[in-house]
């Protein structure tokens, strides 16, 4: 794929803020970046580290290991060295690239100085104050070494998000990342020459493969928004590039929606807009709607998939749509995978009846690195069993509601959290939720509701309790609410249902 990327020549392929990077650029330096990992003593197989800052230097590692036949780590730039440590010891890493902004985190390591290659890029946004890695990859031997791939072969190891415990690895074949992008190409309308405004970093896994890649593979321009991301900012580069793309955190939604409003010139292009990260609230998605049409977009994947495994389409918004809550599904399953709901037996639940989603893809992860036991949990049958409840509707839509850890059982009935939190989030004052299970006496578990109150509401628990009383039965209505100013978040943005418990139990 990476060579591939030749016949787009001058093209444009990169930008960060006011340098650009040419595709023949970005090949030719990551084919000698490859070619110094063969000569540094790199084999097929070895696993390279990747931890670098967003700017024109943060894909070169990810491609040049692909072009040696290693296999690429992405490690989050915001991870502090204990969590550094974690995945170069789980993955058995050979090598790191890193860039500047990483340099204490890296420094700090007892097991760096371990490793046979560390490469520092320098700055990751600049381009002339790393001479040894800009002679490197600027005047070192041409052309991607001489190396046999196979599509079985390990392409990357990408390490969830630990949301509870330590991230495990999940080891993607070549086979699976070629597949992942293709889906992805039509998940997120890639449109073939186009532009994306990329919001999010290289660091997340998930977004090379659902974004990144698929971008590159039809020949588009990505403008790299990271780290100096304002909603302003972003709003004026896709008016200046025409972007035809752009994917929207949730922290973003808000005021995202209300500045396409305010400036439809900045959106006139996009042919998709996606959400990613944690769950958005009903309310945030009919604004995205009503500010975008059909262009706004849902989907469903995770790191084990790498593809978009579910979509919703320009056909799913407003009043002809066939799903039972357009402002709620994550849409249907994007063949040739399949996503449908299962019981504790492994056998497919009637429509509209939650059981745990399990998936079926050519994009599935192969296992998790050294982990025998989870990887058996997991995959069953050649497919992917995701942990996260979820119903499908009778038209095909699939539905998201909570994740099977987060299940709370109080006096014997099955609570969703999931549930609790769209009512919640129905309240004009509550701004964010996040329920949990707490233990108690008598029913086993009972209902805590963490809240994030607007700015200036005067919201009280009482309030919250009242709200959700009117609208669930009382067996689901939290039994305590604590306000808080915000929620914990790993550097992935999901909440950490984790953290809360073992601060409220």
């Amino acid at each position: 794929m990476v060579l591939r990327s030749r016949r787009f020549g001058d093209r444009i392929a990169l930008r960060a803020g006011s340098s650009e990077r040419t595709y023949a650029d970005l090949v030719d330096r990551a084919s000698r970046l490859a070619r110094h990992f063969v000569r540094s003593g790199l084999g097929p197989g070895d696993r390279v580290a990747v931890m670098v800052e967003d700017g024109l230097r943060s894909l070169e590692p990810h491609l040049a290991a692909a072009l040696a036949g290693l296999v690429a780590v992405p490690v989050n730039a915001r991870f502090r060295t204990a969590e550094l440590d974690h995945i170069l010891t789980d993955c058995g890493a050979t090598a790191l690239v890193h860039s500047a902004g990483v340099r204490a985190t890296v420094a700090g390591s007892d097991v760096v100085p371990r490793l046979a290659l560390v490469l520092g890029t320098g700055p990751a946004d600049a381009l002339d104050t790393c001479p040894e890695y800009e002679a490197l990859v600027s005047h070192g031997a041409s052309g991607p070494p001489e190396v046999t791939v196979a599509a079985s072969d390990g392409a990357m190891i990408g390490y969830t998000s630990g949301t509870t415990g330590h991230p495990k690895g999940a080891v993607m074949t070549h086979a699976a990342g070629m597949a992942a992008v293709r889906a992805n190409v039509v998940a997120f309308r890639v449109v073939p020459y186009g532009a994306c405004a990329f919001s999010g970093s290289v660091s997340f896994t998930a977004l090379l493969w659902a974004l990144v890649h698929p971008h590159l593979y039809l020949g588009c321009s990505i403008d790299m928004l990271q780290p100096d991301l304002t909603v302003e900012r972003w709003f004026d580069r896709m008016h200046e590039h025409g972007s035809t793309f752009t994917f929207v955190p949730t922290p973003y939604l808000d005021d995202f929606a209300v500045e396409a409003t305010r400036r439809p010139e900045a959106v006139a292009r996009l042919v998709g807009a996606c959400h990613s990260a944690s769950p958005a609230t009903a309310r945030q998605r009919e604004a995205m709607a009503a500010a975008l049409g059909g262009v706004s977009l849902e989907s469903y994947g995770m790191t084990e998939t790498l593809a978009a495994v579910t979509v919703t389409t320009s056909l799913d918004l407003g009043p002809d749509s066939q799903a039972e809550d357009p402002h709620l599904t994550i849409g249907r399953p994007l063949p040739p995978a399949d996503v449908y709901a299962v019981d504790a037996s492994g056998r497919r639940v009637a429509a509209g009846e939650v059981g745990e989603l399990v998936v079926e893809s050519p994009s599935l992860f192969s296992g998790y690195w050294g982990r025998p036991e989870a990887t058996a949990t997991a995959l069953r049958g050649g497919r992917l069993h995701t942990g996260d409840l979820g119903h499908v509707d009778g038209r095909g839509f699939v539905y998201v509601d909570g994740r099977e850890a987060d299940l709370i059982i109080s006096g014997g009935m099955n609570v969703y959290p999931a549930e609790i939190e769209r009512v919640l989030h129905a309240h004009p004052d509550i701004e964010e939720s996040a329920v949990i299970g707490v233990p108690h006496l008598r029913w086993g578990e009972s209902i805590c509701a963490v809240v994030v109150p607007r700015v200036g509401s005067g919201l009280t628990p009482e309030e919250v309790v009242r709200h959700a009383t009117q609208q669930l039965a009382s067996y689901k209505k939290p039994t305590r609410v604590e306000l808080v100013t915000s929620l914990p978040r790993n550097a992935n943005l999901k909440v950490q249902k984790s953290v809360l418990r073992s601060r409220l139990t």
